[in-house]
């Protein structure tokens, strides 16, 4: 055996002073990471939340025990404005961590929020990690200054303000977790870690399809930071693809998937010419550039009409080609020599690639969320050069302490105000309206976003015109705001049937009306009743035999006094929508008052044939009977809607009824489900 060399006093002492330097380094990253995001955890429920606390839910607020409906079912369903049920996507891993959220602490954004600040600490850790392995014969400062630039940059606001977006934390910190374990298994040769690793990438998977990204990130490490023979690496290619098939695409072999795409969220959906594609797809190339290197303004949505549809001829797609063209060639260029910015250029053409709208036009056109993976390979150039303007050789571990000085205090410039960025940034994202106000103003040409902000404006109005008070006369300001934008997203698009019934469903809201009425303006509320049916009629010709629009047409035509109009929008909707009960039940009444008793009585029926336990044909005929002067067979039909948990008004008249007949028990059980249906949910 060969002589060991002996460890020299100052090599113990340099490896000592490097591991003191990675423990401050791995101090400072937590620290910075908690003063960049720590605001979050005053933040409420945001946009695209119902994921967590409304009806697409269900099964995360049935705690753990949910988790195997969770692997067995598609990710969300919403009930759309024209009554359909839209079901999309499989993310079962972060369902069940929302479901073990939920089953630890209930309903909490504020845990919800620190939760999301841990995941991306931690993820932001792993990744600290594999930046300190590909780049071990390289100056120390150079991970970390990356590290650091990547953590503050503020087009990541969206992804840890987002709750819904935990996908997209935990889908990156799964692939960051296969990739450091495929590192580990080029040092190693131990397969224990190539097994791992394909495990961590199913697991990505089950977050977010958006894993798909690593696909080629994978190969290209292996490639550029390991000395792994290209024949292996095609072996390791070949079994992540097929992992690829098991996380990503199995589960749609047996679950249903259904998403109809609208022209809001992206024209492109509905393009097939070739040459407005690939110039679309280079406009968002070149836009996506322009958020990472200034991140102002950021935008919780885009959509149509914010990204314009244009060809090859577009002076900015000319531009994105030859920028992203001319770093290509850069990349192409050093690609032999594993160059680290050949490396940086490749990792961010391969990962944005996919949401380019080149291959596949993604949801809004535009997303902040999609540069979460991306902004990697930007970060690393930027540290690179900054390394370069100073003199500082980012490739060697021994530098001059005036360069890398110089370096550091440049990246301290750089923190500074993507910092301020991204703190500013959350604050905005304490609630949907708070979010939605600030950005409308570089939003006007968003339809999604006009129509967004005008609902959210109308809830909150609807809470106060539903309290005994009529404040109608405080809320009108409000209201017009509303007005404006569901009538500016129609501007921009005049098919958006959503904004037109939503414009349609204020004109004929029944306490806007009082109030028009009570201040003696009744010219206008006449006016409100004729833009209502007008602008119910626009919806329908876009979408005829929307249920929503036929129902309140035939609605507003019977508050009018016009009774034909009424029944026939009534029927309509039925032919439209057979399972309609709303309708059935108004059109039953319209015929009763009408003197069809007949036909009302069949209709209830129908109702009931349809929903047994419908309450609304039983508060009908006890209606009928009140008016026909038989109180006993009201009351019956009453008590048969009451078993249904009818609403407060029959509870409280049935309490009524058998108070004055004696009856204290019936009466105090009528009271106390009168009471109950009226005490505000907490």
């Amino acid at each position: 055996m060969g002589k060991q060399k002996a460890i020299s006093g100052n090599q113990i002492t340099s490896t000592a002073k490097n591991k003191t330097t990675r423990l401050i380094f791995l101090l400072v990253i937590i620290i910075y990471t908690f003063i960049l995001y720590g605001n979050t955890l005053n933040n409420r429920y945001s946009l695209d939340d119902y994921i967590i606390k409304g009806k697409s839910a269900q099964l995360v607020k049935e705690g753990i025990a949910s988790i195997g409906d969770i692997f067995t079912t598609t990710y969300t369903s919403r009930s759309t404005s024209d009554g359909l049920e839209k079901s999309y996507g499989y993310r079962p891993l972060v369902r069940t961590v929302f479901a073990i959220e939920y089953s630890l602490f209930g309903l909490n954004p504020r845990i919800s929020h620190l939760i999301n600040v841990l995941i991306y600490l931690l993820m932001v850790l792993v990744l600290y990690q594999v930046l300190r392995r590909i780049f071990r014969n390289y100056s120390i400062w150079f991970p970390f200054v990356i590290i650091l630039l990547f953590i503050a940059h503020p087009v990541h606001t969206e992804v840890v303000d987002s709750l819904k977006n935990r996908d997209e934390l935990l889908s990156m910190l799964f692939s960051l977790l296969s990739l450091q374990l495929l590192l580990k298994y080029a040092d190693k040769n131990k397969v224990i870690f190539l097994v791992i690793a394909l495990l961590s990438y199913i697991l990505a998977f089950l977050a977010k399809p958006t894993a798909l990204a690593f696909w080629f990130v994978f190969p290209l490490t292996l490639y550029f930071f390991t000395n792994m023979k290209l024949k292996k690496i095609g072996i390791i290619f070949g079994l992540l693809s097929i992992m690829i098939v098991i996380g990503g695409m199995m589960p749609f072999w047996f679950l249903e998937k259904v998403r109809n795409f609208s022209m809001v969220e992206n024209p492109l959906y509905f393009e097939d010419n070739i040459w407005y594609i690939l110039g679309t797809g280079m406009y968002s190339l070149g836009y996506y550039f322009k958020i990472l290197l200034i991140p102002h303004p950021l935008l919780y949505y885009y959509g149509y009409n914010m990204i314009p549809l244009v060809n090859l001829g577009n002076i900015w797609v000319i531009l994105s080609i030859v920028f992203h063209l001319g770093i290509l060639l850069i990349a192409l260029w050093k690609f032999r020599e594993k160059h680290v910015i050949s490396y940086a250029i490749l990792f961010y053409l391969v990962t944005i690639a996919m949401f380019s709208n080149i291959v596949q036009a993604a949801p809004g056109i535009i997303a902040e969320r999609f540069l979460l993976i991306p902004s990697l390979g930007f970060v690393i150039v930027l540290a690179w050069l900054m390394f370069k303007l100073f003199k500082a050789k980012p490739e060697s571990p021994v530098n001059k302490g005036a360069s890398i000085f110089f370096t550091l205090i440049l990246t301290v410039v750089v923190l500074v105000p993507y910092s301020y960025k991204t703190i500013h940034r959350n604050a905005l994202w304490y609630s949907d309206l708070t979010l939605y106000r600030a950005d409308m103003k570089y939003l006007d040409n968003s339809v999604k976003a006009h129509d967004l902000l005008g609902t959210r404006i109308m809830r909150k109005v609807e809470l106060e015109l539903s309290k005994q008070v009529n404040v109608a006369q405080f809320l009108m300001p409000e209201i017009e705001k509303a007005l404006n934008h569901f009538q500016r997203a129609v501007e921009i698009w005049p098919g958006h049937a959503a904004s037109w019934k939503n414009m349609a469903m204020i004109y004929n809201h029944p306490r806007i009306a009082e109030h028009l009425i009570a201040k003696g303006d009744t010219s206008t509320a006449v006016l409100y009743k004729r833009k209502a049916i007008s602008s119910f009629r626009r919806a329908l010709e876009i979408e005829a035999g929307d249920a929503k629009a036929l129902f309140n047409l035939g609605l507003t035509y019977e508050n009018m006094g016009i009774f034909d109009s009424s029944a026939y929008f009534y029927e309509q909707c039925i032919y439209f929508n057979p399972d309609d009960i709303d309708s059935r039940s108004r059109l039953a009444n319209l015929n009763f008052m009408r003197g069809d008793e007949k036909e009302a009585i069949r209709l209830n029926i129908e109702i009931i044939r349809l929903d047994p336990q419908e309450a609304l044909p039983y508060v009908n005929f006890g209606n009928y009977f009140m008016m026909k002067g038989d109180t006993l067979k009201a009351v019956e039909s009453y008590e048969e809607a009451a078993l249904r948990n009818t609403r407060p008004q029959v509870f409280s008249f049935l309490g009524q009824y058998f108070l004055d007949k004696g009856d204290m028990e019936k009466a105090k059980i009528y009271r106390d489900k009168y009471l109950e249906a009226v005490q505000p949910r907490q």
